[in-house]
């Protein structure tokens, strides 16, 4: 790479004329000159390794950038336990036993799941969260599966059809051969209509259990 300008004592040229000048003997104006072109040599290596290395970052990004999973409610069911007290009272506690289904699109990237834990909201109530998730290694455009068991932290009287809504979150890290990339947050929201499948005969025998009425709609977001 050359650097062209119309000053002639700037111009690569008459950097190589200063070193036969020196030499000549105007030594104390042509050997300042000099080390200026030196330096102005280095400046330009330098910047053309920067430009270089960024362009095969560049490339390297556009052809391994990997797209995030894509996450979907598989099954959900909600079952209230009712339990009588000794004053005839009664209280429902409610469970959720949600499935969610993770596809990794990439052809070239494996996805690794880590500090996973579910959570959940039915009819506006939040339940308590879950046991944390075991890690998972997902193979490139390979399918998994997390399952998650919720209950409800006080008893409360739930309603009988409501909207259920399970959330996971987590970190992400995606491997490509030998390299691993850093550690990103994941966050899944899913939403179900959830509906009872026959509450008046399951509400005498102490139980009622639901599940959910599709479509279900999932939304993933990596940060």
């Amino acid at each position: 790479m050359s650097l062209i300008t119309d000053d002639p004592e700037h111009s690569p040229r008459d950097c190589s004329r200063a070193r036969s000048n020196s030499a000549a003997g105007t030594k104390h104006h042509h050997h300042h000159h000099g080390r200026s072109c030196n330096r102005r040599r280095a400046l330009i290596a330098a910047s053309s390794t920067v430009v270089s290395l960024l362009s095969l970052a560049l490339i390297l990004w556009l052809t391994l950038r990997p797209s995030s999973p894509h996450f979907s409610l598989l099954a959900a069911t909600a079952t209230v336990a009712i339990t009588a007290a000794a004053d005839n009272a009664s209280s429902a506690t409610l469970i959720v036993d949600a499935a969610l289904t993770a596809h990794n699109p990439n052809a070239h990237a494996t996805a690794l799941y880590d500090q996973l834990r579910a959570s959940a909201s039915y009819a506006g109530v939040p339940l308590g969260a879950g046991a944390p998730l075991p890690p998972l290694e997902q193979p490139d455009q390979g399918d998994a599966v997390l399952s998650a068991l919720l209950t409800s932290t006080s008893p409360s009287p739930w309603p009988w059809r409501a909207l259920l809504r399970v959330r996971i979150e987590g970190q992400l890290r995606w491997k490509v051969a030998a390299w691993v990339s850093g550690r990103h947050r994941l966050t899944v929201d899913c939403i179900a209509a959830v509906a009872p499948s026959s509450a008046g005969q399951q509400q005498q025998q102490g139980a009622s259990s639901s599940s959910s009425s599709f479509p279900s709609q999932c939304a993933t977001h990596v940060l």
